[in-house]
């Protein structure tokens, strides 16, 4: 017999790959396209839609499952989509990873756009070297896949935060 946290990563971890694939090669086709996927806003909003649609698709599914027999509690089902935007962070993370570094065109263009925003905060003061030497220094493929896992992490969080009210349901107590 399976204990409940076996089935809920049985139930959960594999649609959370299958989420953090679906970012994968969202980006992937907007790279193609565009050349780059840093500063985009047409993939984020197209990310964060990816990750709300699969958030709420999965914890709904998993209510419904006869392992939870239709209910859910709030914390639990936060808890399922903090679990589904990790591990689909940790995909897209590891994507990303993989795509700076096989194209270091894209850390050129990172640090170029990352530059002009620090010219535009700080203009022409002394921070603005200092500021472009420091990020120059730390940008690599690893941090900025460690980056995107901690924004998609957020956000499913943020998100889940939202979903779960919506989600929950509660078995009615007959006195």
């Amino acid at each position: 017999m399976q204990t409940e946290k076996q089935l809920f990563y049985k139930l959960t971890t594999p649609f959370a790959l299958l989420m953090g694939g679906c970012l994968a090669i969202a980006s992937y086709i907007c790279f193609l396209n565009t050349g780059h996927i840093f500063n985009n806003p047409v993939l984020d909003r197209t990310l964060n839609f990816l990750l709300i649609i699969g958030l709420f698709m999965r914890i709904r599914q998993y209510r419904d499952s006869d392992a939870r027999q239709g209910y859910i509690t709030y914390g639990k089902a936060l808890l399922t989509g903090i679990w589904l935007s990790f591990i689909a962070g940790l995909v897209y993370s590891l994507y990303t990873i993989i795509l700076y570094s096989s194209h270091p065109e894209l850390i050129t263009s990172y640090l170029n756009i990352m530059q002009d925003m620090i010219k535009q905060i700080y203009g022409e003061h002394a921070l603005n070297d200092m500021m472009a030497q420091i990020i120059t220094t730390f940008t690599t493929p690893f941090s900025i896949g460690l980056s995107e896992l901690f924004g998609k992490f957020i956000h499913g969080l943020i998100f889940s935060l939202i979903i779960a009210v919506f989600i929950r349901k509660q078995p009615i107590k007959l006195i």
